[in-house]
């Protein structure tokens, strides 16, 4: 059972470190910002993705492509209902504060509601 749970860990914990694209497609570098976004993740600097890019394929103009993708999947993810997400217990790492004001405290309310205890 520990063992269980520890790959399950581990493959997670894989999935929130995603590496860049190897690639030089505009369209590559959209949906992984929308990916991103989509999960919930804070937006990557251009010179953190340079150093996660080994391969040398960030651009200037990738880098705008992947944050285009990413506010695509900012508005997606932060078009959710802020309460259920906070009372499913998922967690809110900010991205959606300048969208929406009330977001996290709407995120705040669900995550301290006992209504997640009878999910």
């Amino acid at each position: 059972m520990k063992t269980k749970l520890l790959l399950m860990t581990l493959l997670l914990a894989g999935c929130s470190t995603q590496p860049p694209p190897m690639s030089n497609a505009a369209q590559d570098w959209i949906d992984y910002g929308q990916l991103r976004a989509e999960n919930g993740w804070l937006k990557q600097s251009q010179s953190k993705l340079t150093k996660l890019d080994s391969d040398g394929y960030l651009t200037p103009e990738l880098y705008m492509a992947y944050e285009n993708g990413y506010e695509q999947g900012r508005a997606t993810y932060c078009a959710q209902n802020a309460y259920m997400l906070g009372v499913t217990g998922k967690p809110y790492q900010g991205i959606c504060d300048k969208l929406d004001p009330f977001f996290q405290q709407d995120y705040m309310s669900g995550r301290s509601s006992t209504a997640g205890s009878r999910l």
